[in-house]
C-alpha cells in the first residue's frame, strides 16, 4: 500500500532516492498563546510562516500582542441638579459617564453605565413615575446596575456586598454614595461630579454629610474630584464652633432671627385680624345665600302673587 504524503518533512524524509513530496497549501492555524492575561490570545499566522512553523513551536520573533483597549481613567458621576448636570464633559471620550436617577431620562446625551440602587419602584406611592421610568430602563442597551434582575432581566447585580466588605457600612446613605465607592475601587484617577448638589433639606441631613467621606477617601488615595463651582458640593460643611462666630456666621443667625419674629408678629396680630375679617365675610355670605334661598321660593311657589283677575 502506498504511504500517504505528510504535510511536514522529517530529516528521513528528504532522502534523494525519496520521491518529491507534493506541495500543499498551508492552512492558517490559530494557536492560542499564553500572555499572562485571563483567557490568553489567539494568533494567526499567515501562510509564509506556517511553512516554516511546527506545531509547537513558532520561528522567529514571537509576533506582536494584539492591542487592548485601556480602561478609562475619568469617569463622571451626573446627577439632577440643573445647576451644573449639562456641564459634564458629555462630548469627551476619555470621560465615563455614569447616570442614575429617573430624573435624567432621556436628558443626558451620552450614557455609558446606569444606576438604579432603588428597589421601592413599584410601590403604590411611587408608580406613577416609576412605571414609566422601569419601561425606559428595559429598553436600554447601555449596562445597568440593580439590587438583582426583578425589574429588568438584562440589569447586573451591584457588589453591594463587596461595597461593604470594603469600605464599611457607615456611609452607603445615597446612590451617589455607591457609585463613588464603586468608582473608587475600579481604580478610576479622576471621579467628576455633576448636577450633584445634595442641597434639599433630606438630603442635607441624612445624606450630605456622609457623602463628604467619600470625597475625603478619594483625595486620600490620590484620586483627584473635579466638581463645578455651580454645585453646593464645593461649600464644605461648617467647623463646628468656630463657623458660626466669624462676620458672616453671625450675620446669618441675626438675620434668621429677624426673619422669626416677622413670623412671630403676623401670626399673633394680623392673622386674627384676618381671621375676624374673614369670619364676618362668611357671616354675610350665609346671610346673603339665605335671602338667595327665599326668592327662589317666591318664585317657584308665588309666582301669580299680585295677579289680579280682571272681571268684566
Amino acid at each position: 500500500m502506498a504511504k500517504k504524503p505528510k504535510l511536514t518533512e522529517t530529516f528521513a524524509d528528504k532522502q534523494p532516492e525519496k520521491a518529491t513530496v507534493p506541495q500543499f497549501a498551508p492552512i492558517p492555524m490559530q494557536i492560542p498563546l499564553q500572555q499572562g492575561m485571563q483567557g490568553g490570545m489567539v494568533v494567526t499566522l499567515p501562510a509564509s510562516r506556517m511553512a516554516q512553523t511546527s506545531f509547537t513551536t513558532v520561528a522567529g520573533p514571537p509576533p506582536a500582542p494584539p492591542q487592548i483597549k485601556p480602561q478609562r481613567e475619568k469617569v463622571a458621576i451626573i446627577g439632577t441638579a440643573p445647576s451644573s448636570r449639562m456641564l459634564a464633559p458629555f462630548n469627551d471620550l476619555s470621560w465615563e459617564i455614569w447616570c442614575c436617577s429617573p430624573g435624567n431620562m432621556n436628558i443626558c446625551p451620552r450614557v455609558d453605565v446606569w444606576f438604579e440602587i432603588h428597589k421601592n419602584l413599584h410601590w403604590p406611592e411611587h408608580e406613577s413615575y416609576g412605571k414609566p421610568y422601569l419601561d425606559w430602563l428595559s429598553k436600554q442597551s447601555f449596562p445597568i446596575y440593580m439590587q438583582d434582575q426583578s425589574y429588568c432581566p438584562n440589569a447586573l447585580t451591584f457588589p453591594m456586598d463587596e461595597m461593604v466588605k470594603e469600605f464599611g457600612s457607615h456611609f452607603f446613605t445615597s446612590s451617589f454614595a455607591w457609585m463613588m465607592a464603586f468608582a473608587i475601587s475600579k481604580g478610576f484617577k479622576e471621579i467628576g461630579l455633576y448636577g450633584v448638589d445634595m442641597a434639599s433639606k433630606d438630603e442635607y441631613v441624612l445624606q450630605r454629610q456622609a457623602f463628604y467621606f467619600w470625597l475625603y477617601l478619594a483625595k486620600s488615595k490620590g484620586i483627584k474630584v473635579t466638581i463645578p463651582d455651580e454645585s453646593d458640593l464645593m461649600q464644605p460643611p461648617s467647623l463646628y464652633g468656630y463657623s458660626e462666630v466669624t462676620p458672616f456666621g453671625r450675620k446669618m443667625h441675626a438675620r434668621k432671627a429677624e426673619l422669626q419674629g416677622r413670623i412671630a408678629a403676623i401670626e399673633q396680630q394680623e392673622i386674627p385680624k384676618l381671621q375676624m375679617q374673614l369670619q364676618g365675610m362668611k357671616d354675610n355670605v350665609t346671610y346673603l345665600k339665605g335671602a338667595v334661598e327665599d326668592l327662589d321660593y317666591v318664585i317657584s311657589i308665588w309666582p301669580r302673587l299680585g295677579h289680579s283677575e280682571r272681571q268684566d
